[in-house]
C-alpha cells in the first residue's frame, strides 16, 4: 500500500509532491504529513469523527470476505451495470473508502486503484487491506488530492448524502473522471420513511436526541438503546406486521430478512454499526432521481442513467471525449 504516491497531487494548487521527512511537500510550499504510513490531507475530521469512529471500531463487519456473503460486491456490481467490465485493468479512483467493504472488491477486480475517506476509517481500511497495491490517503472529497482528469472510472457509494453540499461534492468527483470516463454515486432519497410515525420510522426523533448529546456520550447512547431493542426485532423477526410497528417505535436499523447475514449475531453487528451510522451523521441529505439527473445534466454528462435502488438513489454517466 502507497508504495508509489505518483498520482497525488497538491489539492490546492495541483502540484506535484515530493515526500520528505515522513511528509509531503509541494513546490508551493504546501505541506501534508504522512501519520502511520497514510499521507493526510486534512487537519481533523471534520464532520465525519462519528464515522471514523465507527469503522474501527467495526473494522470487518461489512467486508465480504469477513461476512463470506458478496453483500458490496452485488451492489457495486449493480451500480457498474451488471458486470465488472469498467474495473478491470482500470484507473479507478474510490471517493469515501470507510473501513474499505468496497476496496477489497476493486482490487480482487484487478482495479489500480487509489481510494480515500475525510475520516480515520482510512486506518481500518489500510490494515484490511495491506497485503495490496494501492494508494490509501486521508482527504476532503470537496479536495481531492489525485489529479485532474485520471481516472476511467470514479465511484462514490454511501457518501454525498453525508458531505456538506451535495452538487458540490459531485462537481468535485466529475473533475476526476477522464474523457469517456464514467462517474458512479449514489444517495439517500426523499421518501415516506422520511415523515415522522406513523407514516414512517423512528429514527426522525432519535437523531436530533443523539446529535445534541456531547460526542463521548453518543456511542453509548446508541449501543443501549440497539441492546434494548434488537432482542424485541429478533424475536420477532418472522412477523412482518411486528416488523413495521417496531420500526415506528425502536427505530433501529435491522435488516432481517433483507440481507442474508446467517447468524444472530451478524445481524446484532449490523445493527449496532448502522444505528450508530444513521443516528450520529452530521449530514443527512436527500435528494431525488430528477435532481440527481439534474445535477449530472448540470456537469455535461453523457449516457446518464438514474434510478432506485440500494440507499435511495443511484446513478452512472459518462464524461464526452
Amino acid at each position: 500500500m502507497n508504495d508509489d504516491l505518483m498520482r497525488l497531487c497538491d489539492p490546492e494548487t495541483g502540484d506535484a509532491l515530493l515526500e520528505q521527512d515522513g511528509k509531503l511537500v509541494a513546490r508551493s510550499g504546501g505541506e501534508y504529513p504522512i501519520v502511520d504510513g497514510i499521507p493526510r490531507f486534512v487537519p481533523s475530521e471534520f464532520y465525519a469523527a462519528n464515522f471514523g469512529k465507527q469503522w474501527r471500531m467495526f473494522p470487518k463487519t461489512q467486508l465480504d470476505s469477513f461476512t463470506g456473503i458478496p453483500i458490496s460486491g452485488d451492489r457495486l456490481k449493480r451500480c457498474l451495470g451488471g458486470s465488472f467490465d469498467l474495473v478491470r485493468g482500470k484507473s479507478v479512483l474510490e471517493a469515501g473508502s470507510g473501513a474499505g467493504r468496497f476496496t477489497e472488491v476493486f482490487l480482487a477486480e484487478g482495479a489500480v486503484l487509489d481510494s480515500f475517506d475525510i475520516s480515520s476509517a482510512v486506518e481500518a481500511n489500510a490494515k484490511n487491506n495491506a497485503a495490496n497495491t494501492f494508494n490509501l490517503v486521508q482527504a476532503d472529497i470537496r479536495s481531492i488530492p489525485f489529479k485532474n482528469e485520471a481516472y476511467d472510472l470514479v465511484v462514490c457509494l454511501g457518501v454525498l448524502q453525508h458531505t456538506p453540499d451535495t452538487e458540490q461534492s459531485i462537481a468535485s468527483l466529475w473533475t476526476k473522471v477522464k474523457p469517456g470516463g464514467t462517474l458512479v454515486i449514489d444517495h439517500y432519497d426523499w421518501n415516506r420513511w422520511r415523515l415522522p410515525p406513523p407514516i414512517g420510522g423512528a429514527e426522525i426523533f432519535h437523531r436530533p436526541r443523539i446529535l445534541r448529546m456531547a460526542a463521548e456520550k453518543r456511542w453509548p447512547a446508541v449501543k443501549k438503546s440497539v441492546d434494548f431493542w434488537f432482542p424485541v426485532y429478533w424475536r420477532y423477526r418472522d412477523n412482518a406486521i411486528m416488523r413495521r410497528v417496531l420500526s415506528r417505535i425502536g427505530g433501529i436499523n435491522f435488516y432481517y430478512p433483507d440481507l442474508p447475514l446467517g447468524s444472530r449475531e451478524a445481524h446484532y453487528q449490523w445493527s449496532l454499526l448502522d444505528t450508530h451510522d444513521a443516528r450520529t451523521d452530521f449530514y443527512h441529505r436527500y435528494r431525488t432521481v430528477g435532481s440527481i439527473k439534474s445535477t449530472l445534466d448540470s456537469l455535461g454528462a453523457v449516457d446518464i442513467a438514474v434510478w432506485k435502488g440500494g440507499n435511495g438513489v443511484e446513478a452512472r454517466c459518462a464524461k464526452p471525449l
